[in-house]
């Protein structure tokens, strides 16, 4: 064979191979639905330089990933969902990746990268947001704005949730798949009360930003945040529940300042687009008189520990207090339960069970239901 053949089957085989091409590798496309928008999430081998751009008729997303080739044999993503009926890609050219988001209707994204976080790879991340879904969950929530007098209304946070699993036991048990459990049977359990009316910051698997947890309560015009997730441990025999307040001082122990760290690290790990994060929290909480709230905090959580020690195993006998941001609502008491730790086999196994995630949601309930006695005898 000549030179000249060699070197057109070459650049003939380069053509056709782009696979061999492309210095970042995507390694895997997934996708989250909430009620409000869906997450769309590339793996990626190492950050990447794209392009983004819209189309209409049909309305698509369109990103260009340059230099870049993918570990997936398919070529779509088929999604049941309310904002994105497909994802799907292929070679724009021999070394660009273009990935198309096929639209239900039109819709407003949000593109970022995000980069390498503990277990997370470097991650593209494609919001997309239907005003019109969005204007619906907030319509709902605004609803109970005008709560008749007496009622009380309740807003659970289920920790974590959907790109952030939260702690993880050793036989794979995820935190956000157990708080959301324990959840659902606390709202349930509430609901059954007269006089009360409790909601949920999330229903399913999906991610919600820290801030925007509590937006939510007050959305609600809740009169408490319950915040509930699971611990874990480098030390295997540590068990328990514990409550935490917020401090806008100093941290009420070292181990309560570093479990807020971990918590606060959640927009992190689930990936929030820190360009579009402001300091207003910051400037609310200096304006506002939060000691109310705080001291209101501390007495719900005294009460809920009381109640847990009657179920299981507690390791402080009062609240602990620290920076957590999902606890920043100015005008809401609000406290962040840890249930127990995976890292320990035996409350592993207990958080699992139907049984144990009963008798800790009643043991909260109890909690709430003696606050709220409190406040109608103070007449607060």
């Amino acid at each position: 064979m000549s030179i000249r053949s060699w070197l057109f089957f070459i650049f003939t085989f380069l053509l056709v191979t782009p696979l061999s091409w492309g210095k970042v590798e995507v390694l895997d496309i997934r996708y989250w639905s909430a009620p409000e928008y869906t997450r769309i999430v590339l793996d990626l081998t190492e950050p990447v330089y794209y392009d983004f751009f819209e189309l209409v008729n049909p309305d698509r997303l369109v990103i260009d990933l340059k230099e870049t080739s993918i570990a997936l044999s398919k070529k779509e993503l088929l999604l049941n969902d309310p904002v994105v009926s497909r994802v799907r890609w292929g070679f724009f050219n021999p070394t660009t990746l273009r990935v198309v988001i096929d639209l239900v209707k039109a819709a407003e994204a949000r593109v970022f990268t995000l980069k390498k976080f503990q277990d997370k790879p470097d991650r593209l991340v494609i919001d997309i947001f239907r005003p019109d879904l969005e204007k619906k969950e907030e319509e709902k929530r605004l609803f109970w704005q005008k709560k008749p007098a007496g009622n009380y209304i309740v807003v659970i946070d289920p920790g974590h949730g959907g790109e952030d699993p939260g702690a993880i036991g050793k036989s794979g048990v995820k935190e956000k798949v157990v708080v959301l459990e324990i959840a659902k049977k606390l709202r349930t359990a509430l609901n059954q009360e007269k006089n009360l009316k409790a909601f949920l910051t999330r229903e399913s698997d999906y991610f919600i930003p820290l801030r925007k947890r509590w937006i939510i309560a007050r959305q609600y015009n809740a009169d408490l945040f319950i915040s509930i997730h699971a611990n874990a441990g480098f030390n295997r025999n540590k068990q328990g529940a514990e409550v935490y307040c917020l401090s806008l001082g100093a941290a009420s122990e070292e181990a309560a300042r570093i479990l807020a760290e971990k918590e606060n690290s959640s927009d992190l790990i689930g990936g929030v687009d820190l360009a579009s994060c402001t300091d207003g929290v910051d400037s609310i909480l200096v304006q506002m008189e939060q000691t109310r709230t705080i001291n209101d905090g501390l007495i719900l959580g005294k009460l809920t520990l009381e109640e847990l020690r009657k179920v299981t195993e507690i390791n402080f006998s009062q609240p602990q207090q620290a920076g957590f941001t999902v606890l920043k609502a100015p005008d809401i008491p609000s406290i962040l339960i840890e249930v127990g730790y995976l890292s320990n086999p035996k409350e592993e196994r207990l958080l699992s069970t139907e049984d144990f995630q009963n008798r800790i949601a009643e043991a909260i309930k109890n909690g709430i239901i003696k606050f709220f006695q409190q406040v109608a005898v103070a007449g607060n």
